[in-house]
């Protein structure tokens, strides 16, 4: 019954999106159709939507802080506070509408990302193993579903499990070509990709079946050991960017902000002998900073937080050539620059306090 509720909820996408989000929870494991998954996802949106609205509007905090924005950001129109205050609740909305879709998206993708390489992963390791399993079983005279039945041992884990679902689909009457292709569908995995359209042009062709599971085992293996040297040439300069973003840029901002502080509490101090300066050097007294330092902070958190994204994204660039793969950094990283951003503050504020009080 609730299955059904989310699948009703679910169909407001179109069929493409369907599809594709099917695509990625088959190959995160995830036994639960598309449009119900769809269907929990905008449910919990809209749920988490409307409390989080309805804790800003009634925080008198909160309130006052969007009064004051708009007001600022709306008093060169000419509108007046009175109206301010009635357009605040929608706008409200509006901000928490987009900060659940946008919490929801990144960690949603996240999950479904770390899902998928952690099946993909553990696959890539065993797969060596089986297809050099697979072969030997041919080589005793077993049929290729049989080789495939027999190999699929406890120690290859998630690949056992979905072979053995592949094959009883052949055993009960399933096409072979059918049921293989699911075995490639339950992992985002290009190798194991290359490995299904090889086993089935063998079972087409009726090659050295044999033969074939060797030569792509042993290119398997030499993959994975590629992909080992690469990543450790490329650590440098994902060590290089996440410094950056994680630490780098927070630490900059944090002493930015205490040094507008710094500014606004000696504004209006003047030397003396600077009015009369004036005159000559048209010196005049200290004018107040353009910015505050709450403004500087608000800035510094949306460029920190825009800075971890973009290096996120170049760090999946850099990993796997794909720029969606970085999402799944992106929270850990936005985590960890906060945490320093703050600790700074709070550590310059205490070494300058205790600079003060000597």
């Amino acid at each position: 019954m609730i299955a059904n509720v989310f699948e009703l909820f679910g169909r407001i996408f179109s069929r493409e999106r369907i599809r594709a989000l099917g695509r990625q929870i088959r190959a995160a494991g995830i036994q639960a159709s598309p449009e119900a998954f769809a269907g929990y996802l905008v449910l919990t949106v809209a749920a988490s939507s409307v409390f989080l609205a309805a804790v800003l509007f009634f925080l008198p905090a909160t309130q006052g802080y969007f009064i004051y924005t708009l007001g600022s950001l709306l008093s060169g129109l000419g509108i007046a506070l009175s109206q301010v205050k009635l357009i605040v609740p929608f706008v409200i909305i509006i901000f928490s509408l987009a900060m659940v879709l946008l919490a929801t998206y990144f960690i949603v993708s996240a999950f479904l990302i770390l899902r998928i390489d952690a099946r993909k992963g553990v696959v890539e390791n065993v797969l060596p193993d089986f297809l050099t399993l697979v072969g030997a079983n041919v080589r005793a005279g077993m049929t290729l579903d049989q080789a495939l039945w027999y190999a699929a041992r406890p120690e290859f884990g998630i690949l056992s499990v979905e072979v053995k679902m592949v094959v009883k689909g052949v055993f009960s009457g399933e096409q072979f070509n059918t049921a293989i292709d699911r075995l490639a569908e339950g992992f985002d995995s290009r190798i194991l990709g290359r490995t299904v359209s090889l086993i089935k042009q063998a079972s087409a062709t009726g090659g050295e079946v044999a033969k074939i599971f060797e030569i792509t085992a042993a290119d398997a293996r030499e993959t994975a050991m590629l992909r080992k040297e690469i990543a450790a040439t490329l650590l440098m300069y994902e060590i290089f960017v996440l410094f950056a973003a994680c630490a780098g840029a927070p630490f900059l901002f944090a002493v930015m902000s205490r040094l507008i502080g710094g500014i606004q509490s000696s504004f209006g101090y003047a030397p003396q002998g600077m009015s009369t300066l004036k005159g000559a050097f048209s010196f005049g007294a200290p004018s107040a900073p353009l910015i505050t330092v709450a403004d500087f902070q608000i800035f510094s958190i949306g460029v920190i937080l825009l800075n971890v994204l973009i290096s996120a994204f170049i760090i999946g660039i850099i990993r796997t050539g794909s720029r969606k793969e970085g999402i799944k950094y992106f929270p850990v990283m936005l985590i960890v620059a906060y945490v320093i951003y703050y600790l700074v503050l709070v550590s310059l504020d205490s070494f300058l306090s205790g600079i003060i009080m000597r």
